[in-house]
């Protein structure tokens, strides 16, 4: 091999060491692309993570529905959305962990375990006190373990995330990004956009539908259009089916 071969090939594995999520395969030698692939560093587009958020929202909501039915004994919707199989609670962990990590991922497991414990219990403490002060609802409550902040979250409930983000990163993430690698590259942007799309609509009508779920719980007249949407086609009784397992007190909203 020629001496400026040789720097260049040197030159394109310091770059690869350097910033693996930002370099095109296509220009790099076969063996330093598998290498980078190797590193567990992602490169952190919109359609990566979309579909990690995606992925992790169906897993988990299985998972959870699943584990459920054999702690309590019967069949419960887990769902987290108005429309479809996902429980975004799941897919946000999921991205939080993975923006968290992603440059860390070859860092001492124990460092790994901390980072992921402290973002998950923190994003999990935000939600529980998002959903409370805003809707009044309580999707889960730590009341009366040891260590627990508030009932949203806890010390062993940190651990878990800890635990959690470090297997997402070894083993879980390695192979959604390999199942997200399946989709034709022909038609990445048109069924990403679509499904984005989709989502954004469910999310919306999901925060709406919880929103005047809430007011008319809370006796308020209803007098808009989306009001009246909701009353009708997304009323108390469907409400109560879809998020079987969430629990709404008013009184508790600040709001």
């Amino acid at each position: 091999m020629k001496p400026t071969q040789t720097l260049h090939s040197l030159a394109l594995r310091f770059c690869a060491t350097l910033a693996p999520v930002s370099i095109r395969t296509h220009n790099i030698p076969h063996d330093i692309a598998l290498d980078d692939a190797r590193s567990g560093a992602i490169e952190l587009s919109f359609f990566n993570l979309f579909w990690i958020f995606i992925i992790a929202c169906v897993v988990g909501l299985l998972g959870e529905t699943i584990v459920s039915f054999f702690r309590d004994g019967h069949w419960e919707s887990r769902a987290g959305l108005i429309f479809g199989p996902l429980s975004p609670i799941y897919g946000v962990g999921a991205l939080f962990i993975t923006i968290a990590l992603n440059r860390l991922h070859d860092r001492n497991p124990l460092v790994l375990f901390l980072v992921a414990g402290i973002v998950g219990a923190g994003f999990e403490y935000f939600a529980g006190w998002f959903w409370e002060t805003n809707f009044g609802i309580v999707a889960w409550s730590y009341e009366g373990q040891p260590f627990n902040f508030h009932g949203h979250t806890s010390l062993a409930m940190a651990c878990i995330w800890g635990l959690c983000g470090m297997l997402w990163m070894k083993f879980a993430l390695p192979a959604v990004m390999k199942l997200i690698g399946r989709i034709p590259q022909q038609v990445r942007t048109q069924v990403t956009i679509v499904c984005a799309t989709l989502l954004f609509i469910d999310v919306f009508l999901t925060f709406a539908s919880i929103d005047c779920w809430f007011l008319r719980m809370s006796g308020a007249p209803i007098e808009t259009p989306i009001q009246k949407f909701c009353a009708y086609y997304l009323n108390d009784q469907f409400m109560q089916s879809r998020f079987e397992t969430m629990s709404m007190w008013t009184s508790l909203a600040s709001r």
